[in-house]
């Protein structure tokens, strides 16, 4: 069975810019992010064996946007 929890994806990769110098602070963020995968056991995107493949789509050019 697989499972992930992609609504903490972007606090893990946002911690890990930290993991050369970590301080107290990144510290209790990362003990805030285990609690929560503690309490949220169920909750998570599971992928099932039959799926031959997983069709992804982005808004590649940021919705036309020219400024930015």
């Amino acid at each position: 069975m697989l499972g992930t929890h992609l609504d903490i994806t972007f606090p893990v990769i946002k911690m890990s810019q930290f993991m050369a110098n970590p301080t107290e602070e990144y510290l209790q963020k990362a003990l805030h992010i285990m609690k929560y995968l503690g309490s949220t056991p169920n909750l998570a995107l599971h992928f099932s064996g039959g799926a031959s493949s997983l069709d992804c789509y982005s808004d590649s050019d940021w919705a036309g946007d020219h400024e930015t």
